[in-house]
């Protein structure tokens, strides 16, 4: 709240004059969805093995509402549990991790060479974090490109 003049009508209906309260821009109206594709493709695979969201959340050792929350589509697993899901669900694990940002599906059809491979067991022990920001400056560097 920032105190800044009002109109007397408005100090009228209760509020204390000279006060104003304005929500932050930045406040969520309601919860970002941003992994629905993939909320649906383990929503549909569960159901179809006849796997309620408790027994699956036990199957990848998760607490028993986490599936509910995957399911929702407002949070991106890790690549952990990813590979677990596709354990447990018989999915594609490229696919969850087309679905859940980790690759493009170019990245995903255009499997790296011997080179490249060599290139990222020197990064390995890079936390998610980390490669968010690595991942981050490619996009970068890319766009920068001629004919970009």
């Amino acid at each position: 709240c920032v105190s800044t003049p009002i109109s007397v009508e408005w100090a009228t209906m209760g509020q204390p004059s000279g006060v104003h309260c304005e929500m932050e821009d930045s406040l969520p109206t309601k919860p970002e969805r941003k992994y629905v594709e993939l909320a649906a493709l383990v929503r549909e695979a569960r159901t179809s093995r006849r796997l309620s969201q408790r027994q699956l959340s036990h199957a990848l050792g998760k607490s028993e509402g986490y599936v509910g929350h995957l399911e929702r589509g407002s949070f991106r697993p890790s690549a952990e549990t990813l590979k677990a899901l596709s354990a447990a669900l018989g999915l594609l694990y490229g696919e969850l991790a087309i679905r859940a940002g980790y690759i493009t599906q170019a990245e995903f059809e255009n499997p790296i060479d011997g080179a490249q491979l060599a290139r990222l067991n020197e990064i390995g022990d890079l936390t998610e974090e980390e490669w968010e920001s690595v991942r981050d400056f490619a996009r970068y560097v890319r766009s920068r490109r001629p004919g970009a």
